[in-house]
């Protein structure tokens, strides 16, 4: 049984459908990468499943509940979080701050969730009294990562987590997203370093105008000649 299951996702902004028909599909424990063009629809496609884009049809399914129409909130109480490619952290907040302002739905204690996720995120920790608007780049992904996680989710959709960052610290947040999947976080993730996201995935969706073009294994879709020429350098 799939986890999330997107079907003919049509929609977008205004009168201007973005999607055009876009399936997802993530199973239980699963890594998958959506990878494409810019203007594929690939972001607007992880929004329209966190419901915050209006969909003119198709459907979404999460853990067998239909949550087409519901509210983010929704769906964050059945396991699903989101993490922005930017206003992803409270600037002005501490790191602990931040973390603490993740577990908005919850009303159990949470302390036990905050040193696992230190020890998740080490470099957290040594900062966790810093203000996350005086922190790195890769330090911030962290933080929204982290926060997100305070809802115990078990599904993460990541937008482009690591955008603009520099090679070391793409480095750094890769393994940092492999260490949260190895805590059994199913992933669905946007991110432009295709090379490196699909050699960590299970499965990979190509987007193009809105639309599915390919979909495969990882391995497969690092292997696929034309996809290779058009995103991964050849």
């Amino acid at each position: 049984m799939s986890l999330l299951e997107a079907r003919g996702l049509r929609g977008g902004y205004g009168d201007t459908d973005i999607l055009r028909g876009v399936d997802l599909v993530v199973g239980p424990g699963e890594i998958v990468v959506v990878i494409g063009p810019n203007g594929a629809g690939k972001s607007t496609a992880l929004r329209a499943l966190f419901g915050l884009v209006r969909l003119r049809a198709g459907a979404v399914r999460f853990d067998g509940h239909d949550i087409t129409h519901r509210p983010p909130e929704s769906r964050v109480r059945l396991g699903l979080a989101y993490v922005p490619q930017e206003r992803n952290v409270f600037p002005s907040l501490t790191v602990e701050e931040n973390l603490q302002m993740g577990a908005f739905v919850r009303r159990d204690d949470i302390r036990s969730d905050l040193e696992r996720l230190f020890e998740l995120f080490p470099v957290l920790a040594e900062r966790r009294r810093q203000r996350a608007g005086t922190l790195s780049g890769g330090e911030r992904q962290m933080v929204a990562i982290a926060r997100a996680l305070m809802t115990r989710p078990r599904l993460l959709l990541l937008d482009e987590p690591t955008a603009g960052l520099s090679l070391r610290s793409v480095d750094v947040l890769f393994a940092r997203i492999a260490a949260v999947h190895r805590e059994g976080v199913a992933i669905l993730m946007v991110e432009q370093n295709a090379r490196k996201a699909l050699a960590m995935a299970h499965r990979g969706y190509l987007l193009v105008g809105g639309a599915n073009r390919f979909e495969d294994t990882g391995p497969a879709l690092l292997a696929h000649p034309g996809i290779a020429e058009m995103f991964l350098g050849g």
